[in-house]
């Protein structure tokens, strides 16, 4: 059941199918339920304490959802939207669709109701879940621009909501659960009906043009990308992950296959900023995160290591880095461990305590780790390995193996999946775990896939010698923050320089936590208005005064007001001169050539970020 019948199936997936023990994501869950069904698979805090549903638990509600829908009327292949933050009913949904041979279409938790309403309507959901009476109002406020909408669900309906399609999680599930004996046997036999290469969610991400691109994945993307990261980073039914970033993002979802393949529990955090508590109730061994969560780390405890304690800390980074690279070559010496031992007593041992005291690794995805975040924690004893992958391949395709990471590169390629460099320097994918195509721009997927099923990544890099994977640039211009956001710049800048006050717009942000702007003025009207204002009339002074900064920087926040709040400018630097083709700065058709820009004002860039 793909969406759209003119799409054959690629080649590397129906040949993993032919080999594969388990096929579709219904297989893989109920194999963990066959097996480990009395042990905790999704759990979330209760009067602060961590409670967990098992899988048995938990299949009792994905039955009573699949049949729901399957009452309600909904087919294979329709789709079922998903507006909601992290939490047990975000799992549940996604299986409970796919049980019922529907696709998933999950949505950032935070989108503003112009998105949402354009994901609903490109992907033609029937249904749509909310979570909070947050989520809830934004849907409402445009439903009757989505006249497919048939049904609105509510985790946590809000008193007063007022929709003839609305129904409560309860309502539903409780539907489901009286219809079960009649519903059952059709969710039967759609489960035993698909196949690898049916698609099970559409997934939007951020394209340059301001609309996103609905990624259409099957569920042999998904199961053979889980089922070979589970031996490769040994995850084990004893395993517990804290999960935290937006399970809508492919990495966190990836991470939530991955634990259901081998068993494992995950605990929601209860929001990004409880994450440091959530870490010592939960006491998790895996976590994954964008390479922001290491950076704050790493910054608090230099931050706190004034003196004598940071010489210490210090000593001990200097320490954990010989035992490091004394254990490569063999057993390390014995004095060394002893000193390895006393930087672990008075150091390292209580940044191990403040994560729980449990975490085995931590995996980094979504945007580049700096080398000196990496390199710290190595040192520190944790293990950290960094991947790479995207949204179209579901998403793994590199991550360091945990004996021997190597910090400046993204790791070696997984087994089943191929890589190659094209001969411009991008890097080029193929394998199981390439999507189908996106959904409804055929001229999109064409540029994106290779007849041959090789995906054009955007992405630049190469190999060192031992294959291991370096990212080196990045053709397309989409900015990918430290948070794993993914920002295009290029509506961003255009509404910025609708201003008659700004006449050219830069966009930064890429690998920082926060998006930038360098701006140049319209001087022509600002040295009248400075003229009015009494402040100096010359370029260089003008731009460095406060009042020019101040009345510039309310005109981007005017230009970014109906951008989401990621994508909002923070901060501006005022640029004395125009961007140029001359200083190889725009193209012949005047397009910004960041990495020139980049590198011309990376003095402004850097204090933007200091």
């Amino acid at each position: 059941m793909t969406l759209l019948a003119e799409y054959s199936i690629p080649a590397p997936l129906r040949e993993w199918a032919e080999g594969a023990e388990v096929r579709t994501l219904p297989e893989v869950f109920r194999r963990s339920v066959a097996r480990v069904g009395s042990r905790p698979y999704l759990g979330q805090k209760v009067d602060g304490v961590y409670r967990f549903q098992t899988y048995s638990e938990v299949q009792v509600k994905v039955h009573q959802l699949a049949c729901a829908l399957i009452e309600l009327g909904l087919e294979p292949g329709d789709r079922v939207a998903n507006f909601s933050n992290n939490r047990p009913e975000w799992p549940i949904t996604d299986l409970g669709a796919v049980h019922a041979a529907c696709v998933h279409v999950p949505m950032y938790s935070t989108l503003n109701p112009s998105d949402l309403g354009y994901i609903l309507r490109d992907s033609g959901a029937r249904i749509v879940i909310a979570a909070t009476p947050e989520h809830l109002r934004k849907i409402l406020a445009i439903e009757k621009e989505c006249p497919q909408l048939e049904h609105v669900v509510a985790i946590d309906p809000a008193e007063g909501s007022c929709s003839k399609r609305l129904w409560s999680w309860r309502e539903l599930l409780d539907l489901g659960a009286a219809r079960l004996s009649e519903r059952e046997p059709e969710m039967e036999r759609r489960v035993a009906g698909l196949k690898a290469w049916d698609v099970c969610s559409l997934v939007y991400t951020s394209g340059t043009t301001g609309h996103p691109k609905g990624a259409m994945l099957m569920h042999g993307n998904f199961v053979s990308n889980a089922s070979t990261l589970v031996p490769w980073i040994q995850a084990t039914c004893e395993d517990v992950e804290l999960s935290f970033l937006p399970l809508s993002h492919v990495f966190e979802r990836i991470g939530y296959y991955v634990m259901t393949v081998a068993g494992g529990a995950i605990g929601y955090a209860t929001s990004i900023d409880t994450v440091a508590d959530d870490l010592l109730s939960l006491r998790p061994t895996i976590v994954p995160s964008v390479p922001r969560l290491f950076e704050k780390i790493h910054a608090r405890v230099f931050q706190q290591a004034q003196g004598l304690k940071g010489a210490v800390l210090r000593w001990a980074v200097g320490v954990g880095k010989a035992s490091r690279e004394a254990a490569l070559s063999g057993p390390v010496p014995l004095g060394l461990r002893a000193k390895q031992a006393l930087a672990h007593k008075l150091v390292f041992g209580k940044i191990h305590a403040r994560t729980g005291g449990r975490v085995r690794c931590f995996f980094s995805g979504g945007a580049p780790l700096r080398r000196d975040v990496g390199e710290f924690f190595l040192n520190a004893g944790f293990a950290i390995a960094e991947g790479y992958g995207l949204t179209e391949t579901s998403p793994v395709l590199t991550v360091n193996p945990l004996c021997e990471p190597r910090i400046g590169t993204v790791g070696k390629v997984l087994p089943g999946v191929e890589v190659r460099i094209a001969d411009d320097g991008e890097i080029l994918a193929r394998g199981p775990n390439i999507m189908l195509g996106y959904f409804n721009l055929p001229e999109a997927t064409a540029e994106a896939l290779e007849p041959d099923g090789w995906f054009h990544t955007g992405d630049v890099g190469r190999f060192d010698a031992d294959d291991y994977l370096v990212i080196t640039d990045r053709k397309k211009e989409l900015l990918v923050l430290s948070n794993g956001k993914n920002v295009a710049p290029q509506p961003i800048e255009q509404q910025i320089k609708a201003s008659p006050w700004i006449e050219q717009a830069v966009v930064v942000g890429d690998g920082r936590n926060f998006v930038a702007a360098l701006v140049v003025p319209a001087f022509t009207r600002l040295e009248e208005w400075a003229g009015e204002q009494g402040l100096p009339g010359e370029r260089a002074s003008l731009v460095g005064e406060p009042r020019v900064r101040a009345h510039l920087f309310a005109e981007v926040q005017s230009a970014c007001q109906d951008f989401s709040n990621y994508e909002k400018v923070k901060k501006i630097a005022v640029l004395s001169r125009e961007l140029t083709m001359d200083q190889g700065e725009l193209t012949p058709t005047l397009k910004v050539k960041r990495r020139v820009v980049d590198q011309h004002f990376r003095q402004e860039i850097e204090e933007l970020y200091s």
